[in-house]
C-alpha cells in the first residue's frame, strides 16, 4: 500500500512538472525596478498568469521604452511597455532616437494611462504662458530623459528654444528641491498625476501648472500627433485652483506582430475585465475608451477585435490593413 501511494505521488509530481513545462513563456519588457512600468507590469503579468491557460507571462526589468521596442523587434521579447512618443519615433525611423532605422515589428494593445507634461510654476508667479519662460530659470529634466524631449517640444510650440531660457538639466527630485529653494522659476515633469516630486515642492511653495494656448496646442499637435489632452483637476496641487488642461503622452502596452490573434484578444479582454484584481493605483485608470487614444501605430487585430466587441471604435489609421 505504501509503495502504491509513493507511485501515485510520483505520478502527480511528474504530471505537474510536465504541465508547467507545457506552458509557453511570454517575456514582457517593463522598466527599471523602482518605476511604475515594472511595478504595474508585474501585477498585470500576475493577472494574466492567473487567468490565461497555456501561457506564463514574465515581467522583465529593462531600460524601458526604446529598449523594449528593440527587444520585441529582434524577437527577444513578446510584449513590452513604451511611451507613445517613442513608438512614433520607432515607426518613423527618427534619426535622433533610432538612428534613421525603422523599428516596426510590433503593434499596440492599449494606451494604459496618461503621462502628463506638467510645467510647474509658483502659484503667485507672473508666468502665465509658456512664452513667459523666456530668460527664466527652467529645469527641463535630466539629460536624455523623456521629460527633456517633451520639454523641448513644448518650448518649441511657444516659439522658444533652450537658448531662450536659463536651462537646468535636473531630475524630478532635483527640480523639486531647487524649486523649493527659490532656485528655479519653472520645471518640467512628465509623469502620472499626481507626481511625488511636485507634491513635495508644493508643500513648501504652492505649484500652479501652465496650460498651452490654442495656437501653441495646435503647433504642438500639428508636428507631434501623438500628444493628447488631459485635464488635471483643481487642487491636485495646492497652487492649482482650477481644472487645467495639459498635453500628455501615454504609457502604452505593445506586442510582437507575430503574436497569435486569439491570444492577444484574450490578453486584452483579461486586462480590462479583470482589472479589479490588480492592486496598483494605476489599474483604476484602465479604460477601453482611453486605450485607443494617441496610438501612433497599428493596434493588434486581436486587441482591435476586443474593442469592436465592446463598442469601442478603433481609429481607422490604427487598423491593420
Amino acid at each position: 500500500m505504501k509503495k502504491l501511494f509513493s507511485i501515485l505521488i510520483a505520478l502527480v509530481l511528474v504530471f505537474s512538472f510536465t504541465t508547467s513545462l507545457a506552458k509557453e513563456v511570454l517575456t514582457m519588457g517593463t522598466g527599471g525596478t523602482s518605476g511604475t512600468y515594472y511595478a504595474f507590469g508585474s501585477e498585470i503579468a500576475t493577472l494574466w498568469n492567473n487567468n490565461l491557460e497555456g501561457y506564463e507571462v514574465a515581467a522583465q526589468p529593462t531600460g524601458a521604452s526604446k529598449a523594449n521596442i528593440i527587444a520585441i523587434t529582434d524577437g527577444e521579447f513578446q510584449l513590452g511597455w513604451s511611451q507613445n512618443d517613442t513608438i512614433s519615433y520607432a515607426y518613423n525611423a527618427d534619426p535622433e532616437h533610432f538612428g534613421g532605422e525603422t523599428f516596426d515589428g510590433f503593434y499596440a494593445i492599449a494606451a494604459l494611462y496618461p503621462e502628463a507634461v506638467q510645467l510647474g510654476v509658483a502659484a503667485d508667479s507672473d508666468i502665465k504662458n509658456v512664452k513667459d519662460l523666456r530668460d527664466k530659470r527652467v529645469s527641463v529634466g535630466a539629460p536624455g530623459s523623456g521629460t527633456f524631449i517633451n520639454a523641448v517640444q513644448v518650448l518649441e510650440s511657444a516659439g522658444l528654444t533652450l537658448d531662450d531660457i536659463k536651462r537646468y538639466d535636473q531630475s524630478f527630485g532635483e527640480s523639486s528641491d531647487s524649486f523649493q529653494n527659490m532656485q528655479l522659476d519653472a520645471f518640467f515633469v512628465v509623469a502620472g498625476v499626481p507626481n511625488t516630486g511636485i507634491l513635495t515642492a508644493d508643500l513648501k511653495r504652492p505649484v500652479r501648472l501652465l496650460t498651452l494656448d490654442a495656437e501653441q496646442d495646435a503647433a504642438l499637435k500639428g508636428k507631434y500627433s501623438f500628444y493628447i489632452d488631459v485635464t488635471i483637476p483643481a487642487e491636485t496641487y495646492s497652487g492649482l485652483l482650477e481644472d487645467t488642461v495639459v498635453p500628455a503622452i501615454t504609457a502604452t502596452l505593445i506586442v510582437s506582430k507575430d503574436l497569435d490573434e486569439e491570444l492577444v484578444y484574450n490578453l486584452t479582454k483579461i486586462l480590462f475585465e479583470k482589472k479589479g484584481d490588480v492592486t496598483h493605483d494605476k489599474a483604476k485608470e484602465l479604460d477601453p475608451e482611453f486605450a485607443v487614444q494617441g496610438i501612433p501605430c497599428p493596434i493588434h487585430p486581436g486587441a482591435a477585435r476586443y474593442y469592436a466587441e465592446i463598442g469601442v471604435e478603433v481609429p481607422e489609421a490604427n487598423l491593420v490593413q
